[in-house]
């Protein structure tokens, strides 16, 4: 599924549904161009080629949940290892009481601990994971074969966007109710 947020879930449009991804895209293109809110593209399989007809050209920022886990892990481990230094002192001759090497290690693995679960939570928040619901018009060939174009338009505005859909080569068009 590719898109805006899921607050387009409740407003009126029409739905295109097409055997063809070239169709889709076709249709997707022809709606921007007309200035119509292209809200949801329904796919089988992910395709690079939907991003760009979307304009969805941005990587994902996933990354950067995954960068500020690993530096909070770092931290966490780095002052982890301090606390519990200062708490319970084993000094040996000569040594430094905050011993480096442990200290890295320790903060190391906490770096990657925490870029893990912080990619997982970023991944689960980007794609609004769990869906506990899909929305009414909802078509389960769009897992299989087909491909949904969903386009958000005004009543009076639905008309045109119909003839669009059909003249993209649409199997069905349907309208949603918002």
């Amino acid at each position: 599924m590719f898109g805006l947020k899921r607050k387009h879930l409740k407003q009126p449009g029409v739905m295109g549904i097409y055997s063809r991804l070239d169709d889709a895209l076709n249709a997707v293109r022809a709606a921007r161009e007309k200035k119509f809110t292209v809200g949801t593209v329904y796919s089988p399989t992910p395709r690079h080629e939907i991003r760009e007809a979307l304009g969805l050209e941005e990587l994902s920022s996933v990354k950067l949940f995954t960068l500020f886990g690993g530096l909070i892990g770092i931290v966490f481990g780095i002052g982890l290892t301090v606390y519990t230094t200062m708490q319970w002192k084993f000094i040996v001759s000569g040594k430094p009481p905050i011993p480096v090497v442990p200290t890295v290690i320790v903060a190391f693995e906490f770096c990657i601990l925490f870029a893990i679960l912080f990619n997982l939570a970023g991944m689960l928040i980007k794609t609004r994971l769990p869906s506990l619901r899909l929305p009414e018009y909802y078509d389960p060939r769009w897992t299989e074969d087909r491909f949904g174009v969903v386009v958000l338009c005004s009543d009076a505005d639905r008309e045109q966007v119909s003839g669009i859909l059909r003249e993209s080569g649409a199997e069905e068009v349907h309208e949603i109710r918002g």
